[in-house]
């Protein structure tokens, strides 16, 4: 019942912004960008103070500030897993869709709480396939993730070690995301080779990204996300 009531809140959230949107190819004459961000609590900008700090807020205002009227439709749902996320995008794109509206840009970053969780990487790997190759049959947005992070190197681990958080576990889940990313045609943001030093995380909880953590994970993604609607890589402040 909680995952068909997210699916229904993303629905509806999506017919409130749907209605004055419009697209066609990557940009419209009125330079309007439909967002959709998926993933858990990091989406929504837990860790950043206040929360329209985190790294989704900030990819849409580094937009704006390239002059694109960017519409954040943010389904990120604190403790998801991707079984959830998929339930998102099954019921969310055909809203869509119904509606006449296309997504210009996705951005997902799923697999950290699978991963801690203990998840089956092969079963991650099923899902991933099932949301990517949805959004690649019916939307023709731009699709960029993530992959996991060291968690290794994060306080919380460090503190209270987990059977589940291995250096092995994380690379059998990037081995994951690597490939379904490869064979769907979606970049994958490598987070796991950058330097993860306490700065970037929390201190009130040693696990989300702080506001330097979020405006870090902004930057990686608009990286590639600058390009592809026309503008260079040079990231003012954000």
């Amino acid at each position: 019942m909680r995952r068909f009531w997210h699916a229904l809140v993303f629905c509806a959230l999506a017919a409130s912004v749907l209605l004055v949107t419009g697209r066609a190819d990557v940009l419209q004459e009125d330079d309007e960008v439909l967002y959709v961000a998926l993933g858990a609590s990091d989406a929504l900008g837990i860790g950043a103070f206040p929360i329209t700090r985190g790294y989704v807020y900030r990819i849409k205002d580094a937009l704006e500030a390239q002059g694109l009227d960017a519409n954040l439709l943010d389904s990120g749902i604190p403790g998801a897993q991707i079984d959830l996320i998929k339930q998102v995008v099954n019921y969310g794109v055909p809203a869509i869709g119904a509606i006449g509206r296309e997504i210009d840009l996705v951005t997902l970053w799923t697999g950290v709480n699978e991963f801690i969780a203990g998840a089956d990487p092969q079963e991650f790997e099923e899902d991933l396939e099932e949301i990517l190759s949805r959004l690649r049959e019916e939307t023709s947005a731009f699709v960029v993730m993530g992959n996991v992070p060291n968690l290794t190197l994060l306080p919380r681990f460090i503190k209270d070690p987990s059977e589940n958080v291995t250096i092995e576990r994380i690379l059998a889940f990037n081995d994951v995301i690597e490939d379904v990313g490869h064979n769907l045609d979606v970049p994958v943001i490598d987070f796991f080779k950058q330097i993860l030093t306490d700065a970037l995380v929390s201190d009130i909880d040693g696990f989300h990204p702080s506001n330097q953590g979020h405006a870090r994970i902004a930057q990686q993604f608009l990286q590639l996300i600058l390009p592809e609607f026309g503008f260079g890589t040079v990231i003012t402040a954000i």
